[in-house]
């Protein structure tokens, strides 16, 4: 079993505002500002992970002006209610992370589909033969067919996922006894 480390504030750099770093973390992460805050307070950004890629967290924070540490997470505890409960917690932590990794990668996607569509839909005009002169010049063309009409479907179904996946993060923030890993 590895061990696992959890990323905690510990400063600013000199002629950092708090204000300042929070909202370049916040945009650069795409997560809330009192996400952020509460980072500030000492409540946990990241989930546990290895040594590694708790690393790296503390490299991102630093390139933006955060001092952070590294705290050992899962140490052994007395209880076995107190070790089911910090499992459960860091399974919870793992979800809402893999919910959020996917909520943005959606979001992104939809952006994308977004902009490929038309602001308007393009209208085609047949022309007559009249207009044209020298129609043997265009025989000799292999002439693709009208690319089809685009739909919404894709983004409406994207958008149904977004909501079923809001909605199991909701019902596992709330009820977190009734979403057992």
């Amino acid at each position: 079993m590895t061990d696992k480390y959890r990323v905690v504030f510990a400063s600013l750099n000199d002629g950092i505002a708090a204000s300042d770093a929070i909202t370049n973390l916040s945009q650069r992460l795409k997560i809330p500002e009192s996400k952020v805050q509460a980072f500030f307070a000492n409540k946990p950004l990241f989930s546990p992970a290895d040594k590694e890629k708790s690393a790296k967290q503390i490299k991102l924070l630093s390139t933006m002006g955060i001092n952070a540490k590294l705290q050992a997470f899962g140490t052994p505890s007395s209880t076995t209610e107190q070790t089911t409960q910090g499992q459960r917690d860091e399974r919870l932590f793992g979800a809402l992370d893999y919910i959020t990794s996917s909520l943005i990668r959606i979001e992104e996607r939809l952006e994308e589909l977004e902009q490929r569509l038309p602001e308007h839909p393009v209208e085609h005009t047949e022309q007559t033969p009249e207009q044209w002169e020298g129609d043997e010049l265009f025989e000799e063309l292999e002439l693709d067919s009208p690319a089809p009409k685009r739909s919404k479907t894709v983004q409406y179904g994207l958008g149904v996922i977004l909501i079923f996946l809001l909605a199991i993060l909701a019902i596992a923030i709330a009820f977190p006894e009734v979403i057992a890993f």
